[in-house]
């Protein structure tokens, strides 16, 4: 669910998020905080940079890392690694975690494999965000499984300040709508927090492809009919800015610890 692209404009900026099995949530659940690294990677040096993430990993399951991350890389290179956090509290042990498993590496190994990360890095950011469930649409049955989403889309909109609350209600009206309308592909919302443009937020949906995505998309619209058209329309008024982008999920640079 998003504003109809031919109403609003999407440019091609911006960072993304981690999107949930739709399956495994409910609208009842809380909002998950997520620590989130932005890293934008020379292009010419995405093979070595990816080379020297696999090796970080391995030394994350061998030393029992305590912390879960997910990797999602976009198509102008930006790679975005996910941390889901408890709390804010939770962000120091994450810190001394890494200081603990650069003692069990040994410092000079971790700072080694650190150096080769960043040389093929333009730039880092981190941010806090917060996955939000309680205004996204996740149906019983989704249209895809797992394994078969191969193309993800984030839409990050920029809310007019002061209309939070507006763009929160409107989004579980889409959730209704989309319920009414029986449809099968979620819509997964994200609200910034710290180190973020607040206030944004960012709806994340997926498809088999660009040409499935797009066409699943046509069906959406087709099936919203007029009370779609209203509701997008309103949706654009609490908007100052839209932006998107496109890319993957990389379970092959994504961790889970064995505790877990």
């Amino acid at each position: 669910m998003k504003p109809q692209k031919n109403l609003v404009s999407i440019l091609g900026i911006f960072i993304f998020l981690w999107a949930l099995p739709a399956a495994a949530l409910s609208q009842e659940l809380k909002p998950q905080l997520h620590l989130v690294g932005d890293f934008l990677v020379d292009t010419s040096r995405v093979a070595e940079y990816e080379a020297a993430i696999k090796e970080l990993l391995a030394n994350l399951e061998k030393h029992g890392f305590p912390f879960p991350l997910n990797s999602y890389s976009t198509d102008d290179n930006h790679y975005y690694i996910l941390y889901p956090l408890k709390n804010y509290a939770d962000a120091d042990l994450w810190l001394k975690a890494w200081g603990e498993l650069g003692q069990k590496m040994g410092p000079e190994n971790l700072q080694a494999l650190h150096g080769r990360i960043v040389a093929a890095e333009i730039e880092r950011v981190y941010q806090f965000w917060y996955y939000r469930p309680d205004i996204s649409f996740l149906p019983e049955k989704e249209r895809l499984k797992p394994e078969e989403r191969g193309y993800y889309t984030w839409d990050f909109v920029s809310v007019i300040p002061g209309k939070e609350g507006e763009f929160e209600a409107i989004n579980k009206q889409w959730i209704a709508l989309s319920k009414a309308k029986n449809a099968q592909d979620p819509f997964h919302t994200w609200a910034g927090d710290l180190g973020t443009k607040m206030p944004i937020y960012v709806w994340v949906e997926y498809g088999k492809s660009a040409a499935d995505y797009a066409i699943a998309e046509e069906k959406f619209w087709k099936a919203m009919g007029e009370e779609g058209a209203v509701l997008s329309k309103r949706t654009r008024a609490l908007i100052k800015k839209t932006e998107s982008k496109t890319g993957r999920y990389r379970p092959n640079l994504s961790y889970e610890p064995k505790s877990k």
